[in-house]
């Protein structure tokens, strides 16, 4: 089927990397606003001159072809680099922020879990990261293992786990 965008036909070469999938419910809360974002990586320009803002309830996707910024966006949004110019808002702060990263879960394409930590503490691990205090982050944890049908399976170590239950893990300490 064809991808419709604000009632036009969505063209995959369209130099617009950023395509809001649904905007019901959104808040006029701005939880990332990148202005006029530019990365050079060794005199190679990755990317050049992007502005956009996300809203809160809104999802959003970065499509675009091999080579066009979408992880060097995504590497900017989580504060891992900075643009070379422009500047990039995450819940209005730095995304270097400890503020910033501690209301942000990221889930990248390959996770790595430790295998001999069971499912629960490797949630726990993460959300001590993002420096949630011991007894939320346990209650946070039981619900999100719960949540992911994986409830049963907390005090088992995620070494054993079929890949769609460790993919569950990595969720949930995204999460």
């Amino acid at each position: 089927g064809k991808i419709v965008y604000d009632g036009e036909p969505f063209d995959e070469h369209d130099e617009n990397l950023f395509v809001p999938l649904e905007r019901e419910g959104s808040s006029k809360e701005v939880i990332l606003e990148a202005e006029n974002i530019s990365h050079t990586f060794g005199g190679v320009k990755a990317l050049d001159g992007v502005s956009v803002s996300f809203m809160k309830g809104e999802i959003s996707a970065i499509v675009g072809e091999n080579g066009s910024g979408k992880s060097t966006t995504i590497k900017m949004i989580l504060g891992l680099i900075r643009p070379t110019k422009g500047t990039v808002r995450l819940f209005g702060l730095d995304p270097r922020a400890k503020a910033a990263r501690a209301r942000l879960g990221y889930l990248p394409e390959i996770s790595h879990l430790h295998p001999f930590l069971t499912a629960e503490e490797t949630v726990m691990y993460y959300a001590g990261l993002s420096g949630m205090k011991r007894a939320a982050a346990k209650a946070r944890t039981a619900e999100l293992l719960e949540e992911l049908n994986l409830g049963y399976a907390a005090k088992r170590t995620v070494g054993g786990f079929s890949k769609g239950m460790a993919r569950r893990v990595a969720i949930a300490a995204a999460l």
